[in-house]
């Protein structure tokens, strides 16, 4: 299943540290070092490895499939080599991959036999472990631990699957990469940057003073800003940290607004509720020209963000435009722990605050509006303002609580496939309770699958302003040394198919009045609808 975060990130979320594309020879050089391996890597490096193809029309048994991986799971599982999980609802592809899963795999993926003496070896006692530790030791993937104990319950290292990669298939051989780099898998003119890579440590003058680890990361960066899509970005590890802190819910010496890129500028999606932000009248729309003087247009998100981040306490000014004018806005950094919902009562009418589609609301909104429910309210208000969005598996958990099961809630159209996602639960909430979606333009992605949805399905009547309209689906790869990448692999439509990104979602009700300390016109319309 895709995950989606929030609109300065609304990615797909796959914790999957393979990097699509990338050669199983490559990536291995690069994770022979780490102390375990992946159940995904390892899979997908052992199929690039054998150029194994998957079959057409593969249907997976499996829930939560992410994209990068599909292909290479589907080619395993034509082999027969996910066998040894057959009877898992899930295959746990972030969970370390054992010795012996991992010659198992090997075993079914590789052609031949082979044959070893492993009667001494106490701990290997199935026929299909047998099968595949004699292959292990004959072709010298791996060895016994010890004399009598293969070990075949530990964790792979990476130096131990770089060892099975190299022997199977082609992985042995070293990547094709012509003059102009024109392998399958092969980073275009690969030969030419390692030729004036050559060049400079070789003939440049202050060659001793180069940051080589900021070279490659100026390197992947600029590969992937190459792209022009302001979605997708290459994390640093620090980065990786602070992205993943984010969707848990915790910013630190933050202003307290989730930033988007909008055609070229910063901009802001839009300020949490009660955040430094809000407090100093940033909006939704507001473009972000500078942060202490330093200018922040032609600049990468990541970039931006952290001139607008500081220490708790401190001050940055920010120049932003707005409605064409040109102002400054002063605000003090602040740690910020961003609660996905709240839940307040209008007399009988329920109105649930839902700030972002985190991982709480991803596993406690059901029993939210369970427990909303047995109260018997005349209606239920969703309030999304300002909502930038979350987990896509959040989304559809929040519209589980309304919709029959197997609801259709969103399209997932990528490049090799379209999958409509559908609820899985009954809902929760009576069909015969209404319900009342509040949203405006800082309401993006999860946000905008939600509305979708209770659009399409006539579930709820939707009040406020058009969405933000960004409806493409980001991955998210985590690399076992610390790096990430979020990448734009899909774009999602309402289940009817009708478009969101750059388009948004449009309301029932049209109303653009701006909530004030004294009054919420948007609210006050909502709780007139159930009278």
């Amino acid at each position: 299943m895709h995950r989606i975060f929030r609109t300065l990130t609304i990615s797909l979320v796959v914790c999957s540290t393979a990097l699509p594309g990338a050669s199983a020879a490559e990536m291995m050089t690069d994770q022979s070092k780490v102390e375990t391996v992946s159940r995904g890597e390892f899979v997908q490096w052992a199929v690039e490895a054998l150029q194994l193809s998957a079959p057409a029309n593969c249907v997976l048994s499996v829930k939560r499939i992410p994209a990068a991986l599909k292909s290479s799971l589907c080619a395993a599982y034509a082999s027969h080599a996910l066998d040894i999980w057959k009877d898992k609802p899930t295959l746990l592809l972030q969970q370390p991959i054992t010795r012996m899963e991992a010659v198992e795999i090997a075993t079914a993926l590789s052609s031949g036999n082979a044959t070893a003496d492993i009667s001494r070896l106490r701990d290997v006692k199935t026929a299909t472990e047998k099968t595949a530790v004699m292959h292990a030791i004959a072709r010298k993937w791996l060895q016994p631990l010890r004399p009598a104990f293969f070990g075949g319950r530990r964790n792979l290292t990476g130096a131990e699957a770089y060892s099975i990669i190299r022997s199977i298939g082609s992985a042995d051989e070293a990547p094709a990469n012509d003059s102009a780099g024109s392998g399958a898998n092969s980073l275009p003119k690969s030969a030419l940057q390692n030729a004036v890579w050559n060049i400079i440590q070789r003939d440049y003058l202050r060659s001793d003073k180069l940051d080589t680890s900021d070279v490659s990361y100026k390197s992947i960066e600029g590969l992937v800003q190459s792209l022009k899509d302001p979605y997708t970005l290459f994390f640093r590890p620090n980065q990786a940290s602070d992205f993943e802190s984010q969707i848990k819910g915790q910013l630190n010496g933050a202003i307290g607004a989730h930033v988007e890129m909008k055609e070229g500028y910063p901009t802001i999606v839009a300020p949490l509720s009660g955040s430094p932000a809000e407090k100093a009248g940033l909006k939704p729309g507001d473009r972000l020209l500078s942060a202490n003087g330093k200018t922040l247009t032609g600049l990468t998100l990541d970039t931006a963000v952290n001139l607008i981040r500081g220490d708790k306490g401190t001050i940055v000014t920010l120049g932003i435009l707005r409605d064409g004018a040109a102002m400054t806005v002063s605000v003090v950094r602040d740690n910020i722990s961003i609660p996905d919902y709240e839940v307040s009562w209008k007399g009988n009418i329920a109105v649930v605050k839902l700030s972002q589609f985190g991982d709480n609301a991803d596993r406690n909104m059901r029993s939210v509006f369970a427990a909303i429910n047995e109260k018997h309210p005349r209606g239920i208000i969703l309030d999304m303002r300002n909502n930038p969005g979350g987990l896509l598996h959040a989304a559809i958990e929040v519209a589980s609580n309304f919709v029959p099961k197997g609801s259709p809630i969103v399209q997932v159209k990528s490049k090799t496939d379209s999958l409509t996602n559908r609820t899985d639960e009954e809902p929760t909430v009576d069909a015969g309770i209404p319900l009342v979606l509040l949203v405006n333009k800082g309401s993006a992605s999860a946000s905008e699958i939600m509305a979708g949805a209770m659009k399409d399905l006539k579930r709820a009547i939707i009040v406020g302003t058009g969405t933000f309209g960004k409806g493409t689906v980001q991955e998210f790869v985590n690399f076992q040394s610390g790096e990430a990448l979020k990448l734009t692999v899909a774009e999602f439509l309402s289940p009817y198919g009708n478009k969101i990104d750059g388009t948004g979602v449009q309301p029932d009700i049209f109303i653009d009045t701006l909530p004030t300390a004294a009054t919420d016109a948007q609210l006050d319309k909502a709780l007139q609808i159930f009278q």
